[in-house]
């Protein structure tokens, strides 16, 4: 472990080790914090040790050995549970402690969220992430924050320690989740668009290698297609970083903000209807490329994750 300097004089608290927390945490220990983690699976706790982090098997221990923590559940009502369920963080964490939301969830909430969290002595940094367990595991996640600034400067050694590009976009609480939505949009799209496209091209008997290789290689290229393309190409939808149902709950969250403005999103909407189709047939807990089995309706190698192999992106 590196040699702690004063802007690392923290203990910094970590809510999910899934496949995200696990590689913020690594990259937090890394840069010499002190790390105290804490998820509903107390078999972590062995994993967390041999990093050199230590455990928390309650949330009202973690709210009272650390005064910065990082969120990193699936949602709102995971983040709901973790401060405000019984031995919440929430009458354990002391006074002018930070709470850092890393989750996608609806902006409406966030923005109470700060409120609430205000009126009891906690601030709440807005602070959605896009990068996926890759950018976890090296760093490089770009972090959209909203809050204080004054807040976000006093944990900015923690968000560089595991994000690569940090954004402030001023001090309204919900502001982050609002682009986090606008950014999943996109990811969503551009993924249905990608198990589309590769899926026309087993249709017409192209070879997948080669087509992936092509479509990369020029103006088609998006990060999706050469990300989950390989997975699509070779039907792996049990080599999981991030379930189908996960876009079904980001994606939903993009049409009800759509919805809440009076703004049409067809193009969300149709991928939208992708994702839930296959998750409706049973695949929700396989990788997200597995949204190429809407277009391609014919069986894969692994027809489901093995057991406890299920995503559990934070």
């Amino acid at each position: 472990m590196n040699e702690k300097n004063d802007t690392q004089d923290m203990v910094v608290g970590l809510v999910g080790l899934g496949a995200m927390g696990k590689g913020v945490a690594c990259n937090l220990l890394a840069k010499g914090f002190e790390v105290v983690g804490h998820d509903v699976r107390a078999d972590l706790q062995g994993w967390i040790e041999a990093q050199g982090g230590a455990f928390a098997h309650s949330l009202a221990e973690l709210g009272r050995r650390c005064r910065v923590v990082v969120s990193f559940v699936v949602n709102d009502a995971q983040t709901e549970a973790v401060l405000y369920g019984p031995d919440g963080l929430v009458g354990h964490l002391s006074p002018g402690s930070v709470f850092i939301a890393c989750s996608t969830m609806p902006p409406a909430y966030v923005q109470r969220l700060g409120e609430r969290l205000a009126a009891d002595g906690i601030h709440l940094l807005d602070a959605p992430v896009t990068g996926g367990a890759a950018g976890a595991a090296r760093g490089s996640l770009t972090v959209i924050t909203a809050g204080e600034k004054a807040v976000f400067e006093q944990v900015r050694p923690v968000l560089e320690a595991f994000g690569a590009n940090l954004y402030h976009l001023g001090e309204r609480h919900g502001a982050g989740s609002q682009l986090k939505v606008i950014n999943q949009l996109l990811c969503g799209v551009h993924l249905a668009a990608a198990g589309e496209a590769l899926a026309l091209a087993q249709r017409q008997g192209l070879p997948l290698d080669i087509t992936h290789e092509v479509l990369c290689s020029g103006a088609a290229f998006s990060w999706m297609l050469g990300d989950r393309g390989p997975r699509m190409r070779d039907g792996r939808f049990g080599d999981i970083t991030s379930a189908v149902d996960i876009f079904v709950k980001d994606l939903g969250l993009v049409l009800a903000t759509a919805r809440e403005s009076k703004f049409a999103a067809p193009l969300a909407s149709a991928a939208f209807n992708a994702f839930l189709a296959v998750s409706g047939e049973g695949r929700g807990a396989w990788d997200d490329s597995a949204v190429m089995c809407h277009y391609a309706r014919q069986p894969y190698e692994g027809e489901s994750p093995a057991p406890g192999q299920e995503a559990r992106p934070s």
